[in-house]
């Protein structure tokens, strides 16, 4: 009964039609797919794009700027204006008015203007700024790239985890189901009480749930695993990493700059330039312009014609040098330039303290590793000891030596045993990912 119900939950999670198949030999290939497919590391890309075309924007301001302008006028009735009569003749009597209609019907206009900031301190910050901004948006994909790939090294070793409770809880079940057998016989020829078929059941039914756990645990990984890497659900997943690569492989290695340090730094720089430049919105500002427009009057329409005499083209021309002092504003300059002095302290000391806590954390990080790796090795010891003593056991009960209970007993405490070596092992998988996590440069 018990290989049966093994063969359907087996084909509960293989048994299915997929599109596409997506396959992994290694964490690190895991990682590489994800810098191409995971939608939250191309979205950081994306930022950093944006901020490069913002630098750039920034900096065309230190430019001159240009523009042709050109303007047709179409005067459909000219208006009136009414002057006194005498203004030419003053033999006409003062009360007498003359009405005259000045200009042309068809007016063409065209010129060119050209504008420079010769001198504005905040553009030149806006520039460094935008650059800063540009650096900070490339540490925060660095930073965005260690948490995907701490998420990713999450599922990938919570599959291989769960394979492994698959092997254990599968043979446990086995030995269980052999168990439950061997004592109900016995209780049937009246050599075993009710209370021992009891524990044996009990046992087989822990030993079967445990399996179903990991089942149904290893499709949720592979789940999020697809979430992560955007993988089709329809595709199937399948990683062919083993444990004992990773369990027997030492980790060595220098740890690596942490992104968050950096996006601290970053973040740091901008907020003094911030600060910087709401100062030198106090200091004035000089622009150099120069225009140039020619205009022509005309009775026709005829824009395209050679134009000589009183319909000649009229040229006209300035340069100007424009110097503004912003003297009083209310306050507001004075009041921003306090907010940002603040907001730059803060994050100094933000900086100073994720610099600081770094330290620690890696040494935190090896610390908790060779402590996992350590009592895993000794969680493993005890799970395999517990398996013979229960063979043995098994022998000496089979023997007539020692009585059903204690097999039994042996037997549970080999359960008891084999779910301390799986926790061990999860907390050891989790501390190697965070180790090869900080041995990356992002």
């Amino acid at each position: 009964m018990l290989k049966k119900v093994l063969s359907i939950l087996l084909l509960f999670t293989g048994g299915y039609t997929s599109n596409g198949q997506v396959e992994f030999k290694s964490l690190e290939e895991v990682w590489q797919y994800a810098d191409a497919h995971n939608i939250t590391i191309r979205s950081a890309k994306y930022e950093v794009e944006k901020s490069l075309y913002s630098k750039r924007q920034s900096y065309s301001a230190l430019l001159p700027q240009v523009s042709a302008n050109g303007t047709y006028t179409n005067n459909i009735q000219l208006q009136t204006t009414v002057v006194p009569a005498n203004t030419f003749n003053p033999a006409i009597p003062s009360d007498s008015i003359r009405t005259f209609q000045f200009g042309r019907q068809f007016v063409y206009v065209g010129g060119v203007t050209a504008q420079m900031s010769v001198l504005n301190l905040q553009n030149i910050y806006n520039t460094r700024i935008a650059k800063e901004t540009e650096e900070l948006n490339n540490a925060s994909l660095a930073n965005t790239r260690k948490n995907i790939y701490q998420q990713v090294a999450t599922q990938y070793y919570s599959i291989l985890l769960m394979g492994e409770a698959l092997k254990l809880s599968g043979q446990m079940s086995l030995i269980a189901d052999s168990i439950y057998q061997s004592v109900n016989n016995k209780y049937k020829e009246g050599t075993a009480n009710a209370a021992n078929v009891d524990i044996a059941k009990l046992n087989l039914n822990r030993a079967q749930q445990n399996y179903i756990a990991a089942q149904y645990q290893v499709q949720i990984a592979r789940n999020n695993m697809k979430i992560l890497l955007g993988i089709p659900a329809g595709d199937s997943l399948h990683i062919r990493g083993n444990l004992d690569e990773h369990l027997l492989k030492e980790q060595e290695g220098t740890f690596k700059e942490d992104p968050a340090i950096r996006l601290a730094m970053y973040q740091t720089k901008i907020s003094l330039s911030q600060y910087r430049a709401s100062n030198i919105a106090f200091a004035p500002t000089i622009n150099l312009a120069y225009n140039y427009n020619i205009q022509r009057f005309d009775d026709k329409f005829e824009p395209f014609v050679e134009a000589k005499g009183a319909k000649a083209w009229f040229p006209a021309q300035y340069w100007m040098l424009q110097a503004s002092w912003p003297l009083f504003t209310g306050g507001s300059r004075y009041f921003q330039s306090k907010k940002n002095k603040i907001a730059w302290e803060q994050s100094k000391e933000q900086y100073e303290q994720a610099r600081n806590q770094s330290v620690l954390n890696d040494e935190n990080i090896r610390l908790s590793y060779q402590r996992s790796l350590a009592v895993l090795n000794k969680t493993k010891e005890v799970m395999n000891l517990s398996l013979d003593n229960y063979r043995h056991v098994t022998n000496r009960q089979q023997s007539g030596i020692v009585s059903i209970e204690e097999r039994l007993t042996a037997f549970k405490d080999y359960i008891d045993y084999q779910n301390q070596y799986l926790n061990s092992l999860s907390d050891m998988l989790v501390q190697l990912y965070t180790v090869k996590i900080r041995q990356q440069s992002f």
